[in-house]
C-alpha cells in the first residue's frame, strides 16, 4: 500500500481497492454482528430499543422505560465515544454506580441494605463521612466486621473510597460476624481485559490490610457490556471467576421498572443530551 492511498478504516487495504479476502472477512464480520443483534433482540425483549429486520437495524416505535436503561448501559460501555466532552465519562461512571446499587438490592433479601461508598455519593457524606480515615471504621461497623489488627488511620489517605463502590448487608442480628455481606465493584469499561483490577477489588480478601471478617463476603462485578456470545454463554468465562458477573443482560433482568435508576436513566440521557427513547417521543407501551 502506497503512502498516497487512503485507508480511512485502517484495515491495511486501500479504500478503493478491497481485496477478495478482505471483502469476505468483512462480510463474515457483518453477518456475525447481525447474529449478535438478533440474539440481543430475543434476550432483552421489551428493553431492547431496536428491532432487527433482515439486514436493517431500526429504532423501535414502542416505548418502554427499560429501553432508556439499555441505552445508558450501551453508552457506559463505549465511553471513548465522548472523549471530546469534558466530564461526561465520570458522570456516566457515577450514574452506573447508582444503577449497580439498585441491581445489587435486587440480588439480596428485602431486609438487606445497600450503600454507595464512593466519595461523591450521598451515603458517604451523610453516613460515613468524607474523610476516608474516619469512614472506614464506620463502614466496618456497618458490615458487621472488624478493622484488621495493626490498621492505622494515618496509613490511609483522607480522600478516596479505598476501592470500594457498593456494599450490601443483610443484618441477621446484633451479633457481629457472619452477616450476609456483598461487596461490589462497578467497571464502566469497554474491554474486559481492564476489568481485572475491579474484579480483584470486589473480593474482601483484597482488603485484608483494612478489614478482618469471620466469613467470606460475596464478590460482585457490574459491567455495562453485553458480555455474551450468540449462544448466551460468556465471551470469556475467566472474567466471571470468583465473582457474580453482572453484565447488561443480568442488570436489566434484575431491576424493576420503577427502580429509581431505571426511571432516572431517561432523565440522564436527556440531561446529557444523549440520544434515547423518551416518554414524549414515543407511544407509551402498556407493559
Amino acid at each position: 500500500m502506497n503512502a498516497d492511498e487512503q485507508d480511512r478504516d485502517d484495515d491495511g487495504v486501500p479504500d478503493d481497492e478491497p481485496s477478495t479476502a478482505t471483502t469476505a472477512r468483512h462480510t463474515l464480520y457483518a453477518e456475525e454482528c447481525f447474529r449478535q443483534l438478533e440474539y440481543r433482540q430475543d434476550a432483552f425483549g421489551v428493553s431492547y430499543p431496536f428491532e432487527v429486520q433482515g439486514k436493517t437495524l431500526r429504532l423501535r416505535k414502542e416505548y418502554h422505560v427499560l429501553q432508556c436503561l439499555y441505552l445508558f448501559l450501551l453508552y457506559a460501555s463505549r465511553t471513548r465515544t465522548f472523549k471530546g466532552r469534558r466530564g461526561i465519562t465520570q458522570e456516566i461512571a457515577d450514574y452506573f454506580e447508582i444503577v449497580g446499587r439498585d441491581a445489587l438490592s435486587r440480588l439480596m433479601a428485602p431486609s438487606a441494605e445497600v450503600i454507595m461508598f464512593g466519595p461523591n455519593s450521598a451515603d458517604r457524606s451523610t453516613r460515613f463521612g468524607t474523610d476516608l480515615r474516619q469512614a472506614l471504621p464506620k463502614l466496618a461497623e456497618f458490615m458487621g466486621i472488624y478493622m484488621a489488627p495493626g490498621w492505622k488511620p494515618e496509613d490511609e489517605a483522607a480522600q478516596g473510597d479505598a476501592n470500594i463502590d457498593l456494599v450490601g448487608v443483610q443484618k441477621l442480628d446484633n451479633t457481629k460476624g457472619g452477616w450476609n455481606l456483598f461487596l461490589a465493584q462497578c467497571a464502566a469499561h469497554e474491554k474486559h481485559e481492564t476489568w481485572e483490577k475491579k474484579r480483584l477489588e470486589a473480593d474482601l480478601s483484597y482488603h485484608n490490610a483494612r478489614f478482618h471478617s469471620l466469613v467470606r463476603a460475596q464478590a460482585v462485578l457490574f459491567v455495562p457490556t453485553c458480555f455474551r456470545q450468540t449462544s448466551g454463554d460468556w465471551v470469556d468465562k475467566s472474567a466471571a471467576a470468583n465473582v457474580i458477573l453482572m453484565d447488561r443482560l443480568r442488570i436489566i433482568s434484575a431491576v424493576n421498572d420503577d427502580d429509581p435508576s431505571v426511571e432516572g436513566s431517561c432523565d440522564f440521557l436527556q440531561d446529557k443530551q444523549l440520544a434515547g427513547p423518551f416518554r414524549g417521543d414515543r407511544l407509551s407501551a402498556s407493559a
